[in-house]
């Protein structure tokens, strides 16, 4: 039993790293999503301020590329390892629902064998106690028809 509650704790602390590496990917798209934001923003007040100049043009295409890139990043990382990190964190979850399971079933098991363990041994000893009484009893009764055999004979 010891085994499955190590085995749970195990679980338990393997679902916590799990949910602690899917917070850090959330964080990291959250991350690259507020970038692309930003760079999208920086490119709309470029063109919202009426320059001309193809400096400026350039700086906006720029910004709109970076934020396409940053984009990306995040759909990368919103995909596959999130979904696989989501995953592992079910079936970690699951595996420990399960031994939680074992656990509360074996504590029933052992509870109920504790309990009819107390009464075989009450069992054992009244059956003791009353086969003591029995061999008393046979002695007293031995132990009276000797006297009288005795008695009879003339001893």
């Amino acid at each position: 039993m010891a085994k499955r509650v190590q085995a749970a704790e195990e679980k338990v602390g393997l679902i916590a790293q799990a949910q602690a590496e899917y917070e850090a990917i959330v964080e990291e798209v959250r991350g690259y999503c507020q970038k692309a934001q930003e760079l999208r923003r920086l490119a709309d007040e470029l063109k919202r301020s009426g320059n001309t100049d193809p400096k400026v043009a350039t700086q906006i295409g720029q910004l709109l590329e970076q934020a396409e890139y940053y984009d990306q990043l995040a759909n990368q990382k919103d995909g596959h390892p999130r979904l696989e990190a989501l995953r592992c964190i079910n079936d970690l979850q699951r595996e420990a629902s399960a031994v939680k399971d074992a656990i509360s079933h074996n504590e029933g098991v052992l509870a109920r064998l504790r309990q009819e363990l107390i009464e075989a041994r009450e069992e054992a000893a009244a059956l003791i106690r009353r086969a003591e009484e029995r061999v008393q009893e046979t002695e007293q009764l031995l132990a009276s028809q000797m006297a009288k055999l005795e008695g009879l004979e003339g001893k």
